[in-house]
Formats: structure tokens, sequence, C-alpha cells
């Protein structure tokens, strides 16, 4: 097998580690408010925990990279995040579970950009956001799907801390196939991925980066109404649309498995057809409309709303996030990690600004009115791409591999 071929299934299954120790707490959510005694705010507690972890990692753990090198903050992002899980399936209360949990989003924020970075090394001059589409996108939501579903199974088999446990293994599996499987990248770029390149350069290419900013803003709106649908759709169904909980919960599903179809076709679309920057925009165009439509459909046409918002709002972050590999002139490779993190945490206060707009306009006026403002932000704010330079997408193959 090419060996860039083998890195990409080595970082894919490595993947499906990261988003399965996020998720798969989800399923023993029950059986942990039983055995702690906890409320409803507590449980939220424990999500929010993960997700301060994870926020709050993407450039420190980019930081770690450039000084240590990018296959060090791997395997240290893989540890750390089983570390928390197993610290979570340890915990003998709910201080202890929140430490673990928010060990498991540092760690998994680490995990993520050296997991760019070393995909970037390998596919920089091929099909960088293909390559980025399988492992951000279908790994991505295939590590979720397990850590959901199968997980859910594990849990009414042997127990919240037992299922929480096999996820460390799974873990430490992934942390010692990575130690001696991943191949080295090709002469030119393992320069690049050694460490100590830690600068006042490296933070003037970064965050002075007009590009990057604007790409970053770019996904704001996107990215927060990606996160509103999943988090408020399900009760805007139950509340509004007199659906069954069977019928809510499953649009849940349906955002987030939609995601494999986004996450396989978007990088691909990039390369071989439109571009980075038109495919980011005319997804994030097409999720816009989807979310503006959604006070006109009954609870069938929602369900289509929901497909279409999952697959294209996967669709575009694929591709978005491999941006920062295809400003070969200006970002070096030590430097994609930091970078991604710089646009990571940029759209990350989308996620964060746009559900409490959505609750603000839904308050005053009414979700319907809420939906349709989302749609119409999430349609204005990606033409904010326009004006950053556009990167540069190599298609061809060189005809020498290494």
């Amino acid at each position: 097998m090419n060996n860039r071929w083998l890195a990409l299934l080595i970082i894919f299954f490595s993947f499906l580690q990261f988003t399965l120790n996020w998720f798969n707490i989800v399923p023993a959510f029950g059986a942990i408010v039983a055995d702690m005694h906890l409320a409803l705010p507590q449980l939220g507690l424990i999500v929010g925990t993960f997700i301060a972890g994870y926020g709050i990692a993407h450039i420190p753990g980019g930081i770690l990279a450039e000084v240590f090198g990018l296959r060090f903050a791997l395997l240290l992002g893989v540890a750390v995040e089983t570390l928390g899980t197993l610290i979570s399936a340890r915990a003998p209360g709910l201080d202890i579970l929140l430490i673990g949990r928010f060990l498991c989003g540092v760690g998994g924020s680490i995990y993520l950009g050296s997991a760019i970075g070393l995909t970037t090394a390998w596919f920089r001059d091929h099909e960088l956001a293909t390559a980025n589409g399988a492992i951000t996108g279908v790994a991505f939501t295939a590590g979720a799907a397990l850590g959901l579903y199968l997980w859910d199974g594990i849990v009414a088999a042997s127990g919240w801390r037992h299922a929480l446990m096999l996820g460390a293994v799974v873990g430490a599996v992934t942390f010692v196939a990575l130690l001696f499987l991943f191949p080295t990248p090709p002469h030119a770029r393992a320069r690049h991925l050694g460490g100590s390149h830690l600068s006042k350069g490296m933070f003037r290419r970064t965050f002075y980066n007009r590009d990057l900013w604007l790409m970053g803003a770019s996904l704001l709106a996107g990215y927060g109404s990606y996160f509103t649908a999943v988090e408020l759709l399900p009760a805007y169904a139950i509340s509004h649309l007199h659906a069954s909980a069977h019928a809510a919960n499953k649009l849940s599903t349906i955002l987030l498995l939609s995601g494999f179809i986004g996450g396989a076709i978007g990088g691909w679309c990039a390369d071989r057809l439109f571009g980075l920057v038109p495919t980011i925009i005319g997804a994030c165009c097409i999720q816009a409309v989807a979310t503006a439509l959604i006070p006109l459909l009954d609870i069938g046409g929602v369900q289509i709303a929901a497909a279409v918002i999952g697959a294209f709002g996967t669709l575009s972050f694929v591709v978005w996030i491999a941006v920062p590999g295809a400003y070969r002139d200006r970002i070096p490779l030590a430097d994609v990690p930091t970078a991604s993190g710089l646009m990571l945490t940029i759209a990350a206060v989308g996620g964060v600004v746009v559900p409490a707009f959505y609750g603000k306009v839904a308050l005053f006026y009414s979700p319907s009115s809420a939906w349709i403002a989302l749609g119409g932000i999430a349609l204005l704010l990606p033409f904010i791409g326009l004006l950053a330079r556009q990167p540069i997408v190599k298609t061809g193959i060189e005809p020498k591999r290494a």
C-alpha cells in the first residue's frame, strides 16, 4: 500500500478513538445520574466541561506541536484523552468525573490539530481536502455513532464504568498503533514535524494572518447554526410540530449520520470540481436555506431539512479545515496545527453565540422567526471568505510516490 494511504488509514482509525471517547458518555448519562444522584444541571455540567477543555486547547495544542513535533503532540493528545476516559470510568463522584471529562476534551483538542497537520504532511501536494474529509467527516461521524449507539448496548450489558473503561482500552490500543505503525512522512517534510519551530515568526505567520481570520469568520454562522440544530431541533419538533419523542430523537440521528455523506464527498468536490472557498460557501448556503425553511415544513420535511443540514454542515467543515494546509506559500507545515487551532477557536465563538442568538429571537419573537433569522445570517457570513486570498488546490497526483 502507498505510504500516504497507509498513513491516512491509521489516522482514520485513530480518529474513531477521538470521537468515540467524546460521545460514549452520552449513553451512560442515565446510569451516572442514578449512581451519583445528580440533577439535570449537573448533567449539563458534564457536557460543558468536555467542551471547555476541547475549546481552550486548540491553540495550546498547536503550540505544543510547534515545540515538540506533530507526532509527539498526536500521541500526547491520545494519551491525555485516554487518561481522562480512565479517570471518568473510575470517578467516585462528580468532581473527579468533571476532571476526567475536562482532560478528555483537552486531549481530543491536542490530537485534532496534530492529526490535521500529519494529514497535511502526506497530502499537501495531493487531494488534501479529500483526505481531510475522510478523517474530519467520515471518521468523526463513525466514531460518534459508535459512541452513541454501540456503546449504548455496552452500557446496558456491563454498566457505565466498564463501558467507559473499554473506551480507554480503545484509546490505549490506538496509542500503541500510532507509536509503532505510523509511517514516516516524505524526507522533504520530515524536518517540519520534529519540533523546535516555536518562534516570533510563527506567531506573526499565524495570528497576524488576515486570511486565517477571514476564513475562520466565514464559518461562524454555519458552525453555530449546525450545533443549534443538533441541540434544539428535536425540542422544536416536539413543541411546535407535536412530534413524538421517537420522531424528535430521530432528527438527531439524521443530523449525525448524514455527515457521512458530507464528509465523503465534500473534499472530493473541493479538490476536483469547485475549489475550497466556493465549496465552503456553496455548502453553507444550502445549509442556510434548509435552516430557514424549517418553520414551513411538517415533521417529514423537517427530517429532510435535518439531513441537508447534517450533510452540508459537515461538508463545509471538512473543506474549511483543509484551508491552512492549502496556504503552502505562507503557512509552513509545522504551523498547520496552530493555524487550524486559531480557525477552530474563531468558529467555536459561533458555537456559543449563535445558539444564544437563536434563543433571544425565539424569546422575543417566535421559534419560527429564530430559524429564519438563523438561516439569514448563515447565508450571509460565508461570503466573508471571498475577502481572503484564495488557497491553492492541487488536484494532480505526482508520479513519484513515497
